[in-house]
């Protein structure tokens, strides 16, 4: 059985795609120098060796598939026992090294970091949907192509657009509507200028985030209360002062505004730009 020719053809068929030694095999050798390839369409050749082995990957599961049903269905029961005992363990060293190359080619293989902020706010939005549904919002959406990487840590980030939009739900109306924006913006210190600006100068990755709906001022309640109220002093509401400081943190800022005379809220915010590239491996998970 161990010499079965299904078995010397698979082994013959695996070791041709995964030589086991580069020792006069030009094979094995042109293996190596794709995984040390610096290359310009390096990751591109990277990305056709990871299909192959995930293509390889998706047969061995059918295999494991069909031995599983294929138990006890042999008249000779030793010979169905060795049959099984055999194929699984080839299939075994066959997975293994499929798992262990795979790994290997993602934590070697670097992926650049794109679009971000695009990215999480599209899954900010998935995760509030269920809400949005309920007051039934319509969402807009106006995106800055190429828009470069922040400094912004991503979790920072996915908490500061969660909790905007979780605020924003808050205060929109039912059949509301909310529009996020980005851009590119530029700070630069105006001529003769004094005062230091709220951020520093240079490129910042701005999120505009306009909704529906607004929270009423001090003055306009007055009218309802009948007579002036003795505290003046308008504040941010505890959940913006939270994402202020989150983004002051980060080196960014907010701006909050409100047209009352239209009934929406405007919320801005700016993070610098990451002046390098930015790149992360990929997980084995």
């Amino acid at each position: 059985m161990k010499n079965n020719s299904f078995f010397n053809a698979q082994n013959d068929l695996f070791h041709s795609i995964f030589p086991l030694s580069d020792k006069g095999d030009p094979g094995s050798l042109e293996f190596k120098k794709l995984m040390l390839s610096n290359e310009p369409d390096g990751s591109f050749k990277f990305s056709l060796l990871v299909e192959l082995i995930q293509s390889i990957d998706h047969s061995l599961e059918s295999i494991k598939y069909f031995t599983r049903v294929s138990r006890g269905k042999f008249k000779d029961k030793t010979f169905d026992d060795h049959f099984h005992h055999i194929l699984n363990k080839e299939i075994g060293k066959v997975d293994l090294v499929l798992s262990s190359v795979l790994n290997y080619l993602k934590v070697n293989s670097t992926e650049t970091k794109i679009n971000t902020i695009h990215a999480l706010i599209e899954n900010v939005l998935k995760k509030n949907q269920a809400q949005m549904d309920e007051k039934k919002i319509r969402v807009f959406k106006k995106f800055k192509e190429d828009l470069p990487e922040t400094t912004t840590p991503d979790e920072h980030l996915k908490y500061i657009l969660d909790s905007t939009l979780k605020y924003a739900i808050r205060w929109m109306p039912a059949n509301g509507g909310v529009g996020f924006m980005t851009r590119l913006f530029i700070n630069h210190k105006e001529p003769g200028e004094v005062s230091a600006p709220s951020i520093g100068e240079g490129k910042y990755i701005e999120i505009s985030i306009l909704f529906d709906g607004y929270r009423k001022t001090i003055e306009q309640f007055e009218p309802i209360l009948k007579g002036p109220s003795p505290e003046k002093k308008e504040t941010l509401d505890f959940e913006l002062r939270l994402i202020d400081e989150m983004v002051k943190k980060n080196q960014g800022m907010m701006e909050f505004g409100i047209d009352s005379k239209k009934g929406r809220t405007l919320i801005t915010l700016k993070f610098p730009v990451e002046r390098r590239k930015v790149v992360y491996y990929q997980s084995t998970n």
